[in-house]
């Protein structure tokens, strides 16, 4: 099939075809949703569990053990875990990357239905699938001079409901210190006076502040609601409650007690620049575009008006849009950068300005045409496609180069326009095709990974391969027909020719002297192979590289059971050394709660620290942490903390396994898993690179009430009653609302702060019995204080320990080396074990997971080729270049510091499609030249390479040069695609002399002492 000719009868089709899809990726360009990442699917559900303020013990057996047996045994679950704490729990359910997890989700809601009816009464239950929806986009924080409570009330019916309309946010949730509340703080001594308890006092306002229909009355031909009401308006409605009668006399609740507004007992403290603040955290929906929501946020936030008090400042915390913005900026610009270097390549070699502009201007047309097909696979414009149209620009010219450069040459032999776009676009017709066929096929074994790899290199292959198919059109349509009308022998520079010629002569004296020394060459090869295999056991390894987002989490623990106070004072010495910080932008503190779907205790705090733009600071982000840890470390003892990148965090965290370094021993015995670790812990801290260590806490402070049953009954009262009654002295009860226009307040009965805080005031509790009879509590119980445990993980129903670390200075590979030969050295009980867990197990599924890719995906190459040369001794040839181009890839990585990730493992995959490429174009002319015009297969080595080494060079330096923006690593997120970048330029260069000296050597020793067959009939074969 002449495609040419076929081209040139349907030109118009071709210009029409080209401008419609230039329109159409236009237009998708500007529709297009933005992200950070692709739309990950985590399959992992988390039943968050509150039920007052149960011990961890008994939380574990009355809520968290049923919760899991009922959640391991949905469809398709196979890894359960929890946490259990005081009063909480966090169950963790782990699915089968198959699963569909919205099913998934309604088959655990059904689960959990079916065991609620067998949890304490006050149980709360949330379940939730994790998405990256479920961390928020934008942190807003409301500082002002006024009462906390104002600013959580401001924030919370002005602010948040103007920030829920704007379409594509999911949810809006207000945080802070202080929540409004009607205080009915009742004197226990008037109290008891009238022999009355908390539980009747919250009854009687329960009861008072209701409205019930009653009933319907036909009145003047309308029909009437009857309603009942004793509703409270205001807080003097309230204090005229009647609590009791006594002999015909009533008893006001002012008369026993003060009714005030007040506020909430604080579970969580926010901060914001040093100030108290309430916190707007901001998520969107699936599928919704950060920077539109983002921008709608903050036309919202600039004409807020009368919304707020002008005396209130709303500023922002955290900005993932910005992120963003910068990160899509950086990968934009190093596509511009890396397509302006790979044309002024092509200039370089061609000499001539309108044949470069004829083979660049493909770059720009596939470019936007890409984004056509991204819209129709419903992809969104993030880090892993634009970083796969940025490593495409190198590979999208190299089919027009190698045409073009075939034109060009035709041109030069004295061929009319028409003709040497004719035959120098079908001499290549088979060559472009499959080169670019082991592109895309060594890509389609992608589509069988699962999990963050998969969601993120799946994204990144598509628009890849997009891009390159595309490029193979133009380059087979538009080339030729660019040519035929633009360009001319008279056209033709010497000048190219000229500086051409130098390398020409170079080479073929390089060729000749490889194939005189054809064994020398072997074993140097060989020895590169050992070589290679060195480096690959010398080098670092990770998971995903690391970001500088412009920010960082500084997570923080104060001993188990510090009151949130105390937690408080030590958060506010680590605020301050974040303010002195000089990089530090702005920075957001929360004590007793910590961003993403968990529970958290009262000893946890959370610092959220936004940096200054990279212009404005001297240090990277690695730099600022360990500085500042350092010197916290110095200024805070006692507090553990932990320092997280946001985005990478939050993979972690979706994935369940957070940490890079994380050994989880598993038991029967929590006295037994305890003393494990308190054995192996010391020792993994002592591994150089370990840092923010995290071993079993213990020492939770209780104060246990051991009602006597016995005494109780004798009194009228089972053990719950009198737990009641004590814990509505402690916490006080809430009983009711205050109703007001667009809000509810809630009305608490408690005893004063001097009293229930007062531990001896708690041992003579008043209980009061069904007889009217008052004791103290000491009399129906024993009170013992004691350390209970701080926290309970099971996986699997298993008891568990976890020690987990993060590394400083250190790679992932060489830490858990170090990790092993310590469990080695450790003697485990009978009925104990261990599994090493965390970042780690997920490096390694994934890397098991890119080595079946990296298997198919060479089977896969290899099938082209044979398809290709009909048989297996050129393909052979020509697929050696993948195993001896990772001496390169490997030295790169080595020379640049560079770990060998999953994105540095998927250059090696890139790699295995680009090195075939040469490959084919060079030994396909090798078989025209020895087959077909019966060279020997040597002079056919030689001048094949000859008339090939130019295209070769074209396309190699334009695919390095369009890769150098990212492997410089410059911008925002560029960290995602340096380590790829660095591995295709690192194999790529070595390939190319593997494709030009080497692999001539072994096709002539493979095919040595045979004649090429003529006219398709065997004869004797010699070299």
């Amino acid at each position: 099939m002449n495609v040419v000719q076929f081209v040139r009868r349907n030109s118009r089709a071709v210009y029409l075809l080209t401008a419609l899809l230039i329109a159409a990726g236009l237009v998708s360009l500007f529709r297009l949703p933005s992200n950070i990442y692709p739309e990950l699917t985590f399959p992992r559900i988390v039943i968050l569990v509150h039920s007052g303020d149960l011990s961890p013990e008994n939380m574990l057996l009355t809520v968290t053990r049923p919760i899991e047996e009922a959640g391991r045994t949905v469809l398709g679950a196979r890894r359960v875990r929890s946490r259990t704490i005081r009063g909480a729990a966090e169950i963790s359910v782990l699915f089968n990357p198959d699963v569909d997890m919205q099913y998934a989700l309604q088959l655990m809601d059904a689960k959990i239905s079916e065991v609620r009816g067998e949890l304490p009464a006050a149980t709360d239950i949330s379940v939730e699938r994790i998405t990256p929806t479920a961390w928020p986009i934008l942190m807003l924080l409301l500082n002002g001079n006024v009462p906390g409570s104002d600013l959580r009330d401001y924030a919370f019916y002005n602010l948040r409901p103007l920030f829920s309309r704007v379409p594509g946010v999911s949810q809006v949730e207000v945080q802070a210190s202080d929540t409004r509340e009607v205080s009915v703080i009742v004197d226990p001594t008037k109290l008891l006076a009238h022999r009355l308890s908390l539980l009747d006092v919250a009854d009687r306002l329960r009861a008072t502040n209701a409205v019930t229909s009653v009933g319907r009355l036909d009145k003047d031909y309308s029909r009437y609601l009857v309603l009942s009401t004793g509703q409270f308006a205001s807080l003097d409605d309230i204090r005229n409650t009647v609590v009791a009668v006594e002999d015909q006399s009533p008893l006001w609740l002012r008369d026993i007690a003060e009714v005030r507004d007040g506020i909430e007992d604080p579970r969580t403290l926010v901060y914001g620049n040093g100030q108290p603040g309430a916190l707007i955290s901001i998520a969107r929906q699936i599928g919704g575009n950060i920077l539109d929501v983002a921008d709608q946020i903050e036309d919202i936030r600039n004409h807020l008006g009368s919304a707020i008090p002008p005396t209130l400042r709303l500023t922002v915390v955290y900005d993932l849009a910005g992120f963003v913005r910068e990160a899509i900026a950086s990968v934009r610009d190093a596509i511009l950068i890396g397509g302006l270097l790979a044309v002024l390549i092509l200039f370089l070699f061609l000499r001539e300005g309108r044949t470069t502009i004829i083979a660049a201007i493909t770059l720009p047309i596939t470019v936007v045409s890409t984004f056509f097909f991204m819209s129709v696979f419903h992809g969104t414009l993030n880090l892993m496609s634009l970083g796969g149209l940025a490593i495409a620009i190198g590979l999208v010219i190299d089919d027009a180069v190698v045409v073009i450069e075939n034109i060009y040459r035709h041109l030069g032999l004295g061929e009319p326009a028409a003709v040497a776009a004719e035959r120098g676009t079908q001499e290549l017709l088979g060559p472009v095709i499959g080169s670019t066929a082991t592109t895309v096929v060594v890509f389609s074994p992608l589509t069988l990974l699962s999990g963050v790899v998969g969601e993120f290199f799946t994204a990144l292959c598509l628009t890849l391969v997009v891009a390159v198919l595309l490029s193979l059109l133009f380059a087979l349509t538009l080339i030729p027909l660019l040519s035929e009308r633009f360009l001319s022998h008279e056209l033709h520079r010497t000048a190219s020719s000229r500086f051409i010629e130098p390398v020409y002569r170079a080479y073929e004296r390089m060729v000749r002297w490889s194939l005189r020394c054809r064994w020398l060459v072997a074993g140097l090869t060989a020895i590169s192979l050992a070589g290679a295999y060195l480096l690959y056991t010398r080098l670092e390894t990770g998971f995903l590289p690391d970001m500088d987002e412009g920010g960082f989490v500084l997570d923080n623990w104060t001993p188990p059971g510090t009151s949130l106070a105390e937690t408080d004072h030590v958060d506010h010495l680590l605020e301050e050394l974040v303010r002195e910080t000089p990089e530090t932008g702005s920075f957001l503190r929360r004590t007793g709660g910590e961003m993403g779907p968990f529970v958290t205790e009262q000893n946890t705090g959370e610092i959220v620290v936004k940096l200054k733009p990279r212009s404005q600071r001297k240090r990277g982000l690695e730099e600022i942490m360990d500085d500042l840890r350092e010197q916290i470390q110095k200024s805070v003892p006692g507090v553990r903390v932990e320092f997280v990148r946001l985005l990478q965090d939050m993979i972690g965290d979706m994935e369940g396994s957070p940490e890079p370094v994380e050994v989880k021993i598993f038991g029967s015995d929590t006295q037994v898993l305890t003393n494990l670790a308190g054995e192996i812990g010391p020792k993994i801290q002592q591994i150089p690179g370990i840092t923010d260590f995290r071993s079993i806490q213990k020492g939770n402070p209780e104060i246990v009430i051991h009602v006597d049953p016995v005494e109780a009954g004798r009194l009228g009262l089972t053990v719950d009653q009198v737990s009641q009654q004590v814990s509505a002295g402690l916490l006080g009860i809430q009983a009711t609302e205050l109703r007001q226009a667009d809000r509810t307040v809630g009305i608490r009965a408690r005893f004063p702060d001097s009293f229930r805080y007062n531990y001896d005031d708690v041992r003579q509790f008043p209980i009061v019995t069904p007889a009217k009879q008052i004791v103290p509590v000491s009399a129906l119980t024993r009170v013992d204080q004691v350390r209970g445990q701080n926290e309970l993980l099971r996986e699997n129903q298993r008891l568990m320990v976890d020690l987990t670390a993060r590394l400083e200075g250190r790679d992932l590979g060489s830490a858990i080396r170090d990790v092993k030969q310590v469990l080695d050295g450790v003697k485990f009980p009978v009925g104990t074990t261990y599994e090493i867990g965390g970042l780690y197990e997920s490096q390694q599924s994934s890397f098991r997971d890119l080595l079946s890719v990296l298997a198919l995906g060479l089977a896969a190459v290899f099938i082209v080729l044979v398809i290709q040369f009909r048989a297996f001794a050129p393909a052979l040839i020509i697929m050696s270049a993948a195993p001896l181009s990772l001496l390169g890839v490997f030295a790169m990585l080595m020379l640049t510091g560079t770990a060998l990730n999953v994105s540095s493992f998927m250059g090696i995959i890139l790699m295995v499609g680009l090195v075939v490429k040469n490959g084919i174009i060079l030994f396909e002319y090798v078989h025209k030249l020895w087959e077909e015009q019966g060279l020997p297969l040597g002079e056919a080595l030689v001048e094949a390479g000859k008339i090939r080494v130019r295209p070769i060079l074209m396309t190699t330096l334009c695919t390095l040069f369009g890769l150098l923006p990212l492997a410089l690593g410059l911008g925002s997120g560029a960290e995602l695609q340096k380590p790829l970048a660095l591995a295709v330029i690192g194999g790529l260069t070595i390939s190319t002399f593997i494709t030009l000296l080497v692999m001539p050597v072994l096709y002539s020793l493979l095919e040595r002492g045979e004649q090429p067959p003529r006219n398709g009939l065997p004869t004797d074969r010699t070299t």
